[in-house]
């Protein structure tokens, strides 16, 4: 009998330790952000995702030890008419799985490269949008009529590295050639990125080389709080894959307008072969309805807009930017509602 109830107690035990070991938690998350605006440079009015509407699952399983298994699925969307944001994959956003310990976190798959974590962290406006976006980045975006045209913001196939100590951030990313690009030739893609960041100061460091032939991209940023409001900076430096010298600058400000209300600004410039390519300055509100909810409206121009033209395979042999000859309207506008869940 007595030899019975120890082996019940056992197995509880035993039972209660792989419960233990096997606990997992799944988050679901999203943004659906639509805004009605223009481009600078265009004369269009449009309809579309301002920050990039989508959502996403987040899970994590203990395996006991210290170690965790995890994962990340996410997907974008255009919430004005509810198709793909990227028609080409399903979950364009992020695609990963992992594990987590004492060495940090390692997951492979579609992920955000590292170099954005500190381009991103110049800009009040969170690169979000016709106000931000691609547009004010300047460095390496060849989606959304961004003038650097070096690189994009994710990477397939990607083995990605983050580590954190204190208040410093380390990541890096190395991926296999893609095959969809330059028909698998190219550089081997990676990149890597160094953030120190508290309450009042975020400093960061950056470098990617993509895929494509001679083109790559260092970025330096920063933020400081004064209170009264947040300034931000950075500095960009690199080349395109036709080999012509980039540089970006970039300063911007946040004011918080009493406690439900901020005012926003930047000014960008941009050049590509010592010619300026962007001269943008923003000025934008944003007002919380609640911790979730905000409405925003920015204002854009751009002295610069419609005058160069990124240009490849080409006839005549004269690829990425060059000078069109012509010139547009260089202000643009936004209006737009958030909701994060």
């Amino acid at each position: 009998m007595k030899a019975k109830h120890q082996l019940l107690v056992m197995a509880t035990a035993a039972l209660g330790a792989s419960s233990a070991m096997a606990q997992s938690s799944l988050t679901m998350y999203g943004i659906v952000d639509l805004e009605v605006g223009k481009y600078d440079g265009s004369t269009a009015i449009r309809e579309n995702t301002g920050a990039t509407s989508r959502w996403g699952l987040k899970g994590t399983e203990d395996l006991g030890g210290g170690y965790r298994a995890v994962f990340w699925l996410e997907q974008q969307f255009n919430p004005n008419d509810g198709t793909f944001y990227n028609s080409s994959s399903f979950f364009s956003g992020r695609s990963t799985v992992g594990l987590e310990g004492w060495f940090g976190h390692f997951v492979v798959g579609r992920d955000v490269n590292a170099s954005h974590y500190v381009e991103s962290s110049s800009d009040p406006f969170g690169q979000d949008g016709v106000a931000a976006g691609y547009g004010a980045r300047g460095g390496i975006s060849q989606a959304n009529g961004g003038p650097g045209q070096i690189d994009t913001v994710r990477t397939n196939n990607s083995a990605n590295y983050v580590y954190t100590w204190a208040n410093l951030t380390l990541r890096a990313m190395v991926a296999a050639r893609d095959s969809a690009i330059q028909g698998g030739d190219g550089s081997i893609p990676y990149s890597a990125s160094l953030v120190y960041e508290d309450k009042q100061l975020k400093l960061g460091a950056s470098w990617i080389r993509p895929q494509n032939y001679n083109a790559h991209w260092a970025y330096a940023a920063g933020q400081y709080d004064f209170g009264l409001a947040r300034l931000y900076a950075g500095y960009g430096f690199g080349q395109n894959t036709f080999q012509q010298v980039m540089h970006n600058q970039m300063v911007g400000i946040a004011i918080p307008t009493g406690v439900y209300g901020m005012v926003r600004s930047t000014f960008s410039h941009t050049t590509a072969y010592g010619h300026t390519i962007q001269s943008r300055s923003v000025l934008g509100y944003v007002y919380f309805l609640s911790k979730r909810t905000s409405v925003y409206a920015d204002a854009i121009y751009d002295a610069n807009a419609g005058k160069y033209a990124y240009r490849t395979g080409t006839t005549t042999g004269v690829n990425g930017w060059q000078p069109t000859g012509t010139s547009s309207s260089g202000t643009g506008f936004t209006v737009g509602l958030k909701q994060v869940f």
